[in-house]
């Protein structure tokens, strides 16, 4: 167990419940894995260091590479354009044709009208809602119902405008807290704000991550949505519909008040254009 452990072993590893554990629990791990607690946790943190510095070296070189790329290498953007594009993107990402029926068309036009800048168009689409006055120098807030293709429509628009000025990077909720927890020190934690308020963010899944444990815990993303607010950074979200509300579009919106506070769910309204995705899920 010298050196750096691997992806396999560090996830097997961190799927044991150190804070809460039985008897019958730390007997098998200790048979399986042949190492004290202890050790497991060293091992744990020190990949968790080193996949977190290989991270952040990896976003600042990508957004220094976004700001210096001239403006004559970038393709003249159309709705035909990008909706093509985003169609192979999302094949070569998914390894199947993007589904065209009458939901998933609603979904995926106004985030066409969007990305082209296209307003008259954009403020038509029947699924930006007017809780929020639609604005294309506003962020998005994606809201549906589990499994309908808000992450992988949104990761073939991400992939899709790469060679663009619009440009985003994305993260899971849930990675954005691996990030945070692999923090051992200052100086990590500085790297991961300034990879968290440059540039422009989509986070995915938000309002499903665990709250965040490093030396205490955390809502890190009550924090990083008010910093990116007040360094005025456009943000992309995607979100579920809250459980047992029939996909109430209101009730959606308050989880963000239940569970970063007040200030945040205010600036929904003025941050963001609120998009509903509508239709069945993909996984059925």
């Amino acid at each position: 167990m010298d050196g750096i452990i691997g992806r396999r072993k560090y996830e097997q590893l961190k799927s044991f419940p150190y804070d809460n554990y039985t008897e019958d629990e730390l007997d098998y791990f200790q048979k399986t894995f042949n190492i004290t607690l202890g050790s497991a946790i060293k091992k744990i943190e020190a990949y968790e260091l080193v996949t977190f510095r290989k991270t952040s070296d990896k976003e600042i070189e990508y957004w220094d590479s976004l700001e210096n790329k001239p403006d004559k290498e970038l393709p003249y953007i159309d709705k035909k354009w990008l909706y093509n594009r985003f169609k192979k993107c999302f094949n070569k990402n998914e390894g199947i044709e993007f589904k065209e029926n009458d939901f998933t068309l609603e979904n995926i036009k106004p985030l066409i009208y969007y990305f082209i800048g296209d307003y008259d168009n954009f403020i038509k689409c029947k699924n930006v809602s007017s809780l929020s006055k639609p604005s294309l120098s506003k962020g998005l807030l994606i809201i549906g119902g589990y499994g309908n293709g808000k992450t992988t429509v949104m990761k073939a628009i991400e992939k899709a405008m790469r060679i663009t000025t619009f440009r985003f990077k994305s993260y899971s909720a849930n990675d954005v807290v691996k990030m945070y927890e692999a923090c051992n020190n200052a100086i990590d934690k500085d790297e991961f704000n300034k990879i968290m308020n440059h540039g422009i963010l989509m986070f995915d899944d938000l309002l499903t991550e665990r709250e965040a444990s490093n030396y205490g815990k955390a809502n890190i993303f009550k924090d990083i949505i008010e910093e990116r607010n007040f360094r005025k950074k456009r943000t992309y979200i995607t979100c579920n519909y809250k459980d047992g509300t029939d996909q109430d579009l209101k009730k959606g919106l308050e989880q963000f008040g239940d569970k970063y506070g007040s200030r945040v769910y205010d600036r929904l309204y003025s941050d963001f254009n609120i998009i509903e995705f509508k239709g069945e899920s993909f996984r059925n």
